[in-house]
């Protein structure tokens, strides 16, 4: 039998339906595609975590283990005084100037007459038997003064200073202070910590040296009239100007000047006290006055009564005191670094009171 026509000469699969012997008879004449090969996954290389970087040491307050805070016994000032004499140091040579001290200076009469004072308000942090710091704060009045505060530089940035000083605040305040005040350093840590107690800014504190010839155009500067004279200072005086300058009594602190070997020279205007000033070897201080000129006039009579002994002065002068800074400055008196008078409010007239130094004012 013939093919049909156009059909094929392959016989139909016997089991296949219509559309499978279509599907048959169109199917292409090339090769099926081989199905792409199944690839291996690559493997993922993780990482290993960084090593934790060390971290810093802190400028300010790494925890430690609380030192024994304590008072100072007299027996101990000695080597109180040796702390504030190492952490001074330190301070002056990371300034970029040299140790103003010897290692060995001997304890000034003014931190022995504070601890006198107030030998509730000086307390040293001990560790391991070893004094490591040192406050001291005293209480005039209403007045709570941070008088001396120090750290040994090895010691600093471990919390010993915040403990010293929440016991001198505490001290503050268990007499019933209601301002502080304090004469501080350059240190912005130490400024930090007087800040946050709250005490703010308020001006520079200049140190100033005068030889004998700035000392002479101060004394012819100052002048007196006919109605002022220069004479020797009353005692009771002293202690009444003082109280009404500053708003307190100081009449302990004067008597400790005067039997430190302190030289006072008064002013006299109409028969009643204007000003005075004391001199203590070269350092002129403490000084009050009624007015500016009367200030001004008494610091260069205490100022020239040194004149035998060679006639140079030293002085801290608060910026406060204007006057009494540019007739110093103008007579040629030698203009050193500043430090910093910070309290929490102002009190008394400033303007009218040169402090005797930073450990009493």
């Amino acid at each position: 039998m013939l093919p049909a026509a156009g059909g094929s000469d392959k016989a139909p699969c016997p089991h296949s339906t219509g559309a499978q012997r279509s599907e048959h008879l169109h199917a292409p004449s090339w090769p099926r595609p081989r199905a792409a090969p199944r690839l291996r996954p690559r493997p993922i290389w993780r990482r290993s975590p960084p090593p934790a970087r060390e971290q810093p040491p802190q400028l300010y307050d790494a925890p430690v283990s609380e030192p024994h805070i304590r008072n100072v016994r007299p027996d101990e000032l000695e080597e109180v005084w040796r702390v504030h004499v190492a952490a001074s140091n330190d301070l002056m040579v990371r300034r970029g100037r040299p140790a103003a001290r010897p290692g060995d200076a001997p304890v000034a009469s003014d931190a022995r007459a504070g601890l006198a004072s107030d030998p509730d308000g000086y307390f040293c942090a001990v560790e391991e038997g070893r004094i490591r710091g040192m406050v001291s704060a005293l209480v005039r009045g209403r007045v709570w003064y941070l008088s001396m505060f120090f750290v040994r530089p090895g010691d600093q940035g471990r919390g010993v200073g915040r403990a010293l000083l929440e016991r001198a605040l505490a001290y503050g305040e268990a007499r019933g202070a209601e301002i502080r005040c304090t004469w501080a350093t350059l240190d912005p840590r130490a400024q930090a910590r007087y800040v946050m107690a709250g005490m703010a800014p308020r001006w520079p504190i200049y140190r100033l040296d005068g030889d004998a010839p700035a000392v002479a155009r101060l004394k012819a500067r100052a002048g007196l009239d006919p109605r002022e004279r220069e004479q020797p200072c009353d005692p009771g005086g002293a202690e009444k100007l003082t109280a009404e300058v500053v708003g307190h009594g100081r009449a302990d602190d004067l008597a400790h000047w005067r039997g430190d070997g302190a030289v006072a020279v008064a002013i006299e205007r109409g028969g009643e006290l204007a000003a005075f000033a004391y001199r203590r070897g070269e350092r002129i201080g403490p000084a009050a006055g009624r007015d500016e000129t009367a200030l001004v006039q008494a610091v260069a009579a205490a100022a020239a009564a040194g004149v035998g002994g060679g006639g140079s002065a030293t002085l801290r002068i608060p910026g406060a005191c204007a006057s009494l800074l540019e007739a110093l400055v103008r007579s040629g008196f030698r203009l050193g670094d500043p430090t910093l008078f910070m309290a929490s409010r102002l009190f008394g007239r400033p303007e009218l009171y040169l402090p005797s130094g930073p450990i009493l004012f």
